[in-house]
């Protein structure tokens, strides 16, 4: 079982490298105007809700690595601070825009699911 854990973890930290760079540049562009309507608090330049986001891809570009690589001491911290920020975001956007972020929302299902597997990896199981 723990061979199928491993590479849960590694297929997880691919989509998250993948998750962070697209995340980066739609991010980018809604920001300079290109994209309108994509996420949620870039269009208006709101500095928290762009530094959330940005703060979101840098955790899932890091925490992809530590999967990929197999370190899931790393992965376990990276997935509960990569969870954690990205619920930070997604309840700070929902306050203070009464908007709903998708990409916020994987970003913390992402990170519940690396820290899952990285435990069970961790136990043995």
């Amino acid at each position: 079982m723990k061979n199928t854990n491993t590479t849960a973890l590694k297929f997880t930290g691919i989509i998250m490298i993948v998750f962070a760079i697209v995340y980066a540049i739609v991010g980018t562009l809604a920001l300079i105007g290109t994209v309108n309507g994509a996420l949620p608090g870039h269009e208006s330049q709101e500095t928290l809700v762009v530094v959330l986001a940005y703060a979101v891809a840098l955790f899932a570009l890091i925490c992809g690595v530590a999967c990929v690589k197999g370190n899931t001491g790393s992965a376990k911290i990276c997935g509960a601070i990569f969870a954690v920020v990205g619920l930070i975001s997604l309840i700070y956007l929902q306050v203070v825009q009464s908007a709903f972020s998708i990409a916020d929302c994987l970003a913390v299902c992402f990170g519940v699911s690396i820290f899952y597997i990285s435990s069970k990896i961790e136990k043995g199981e």
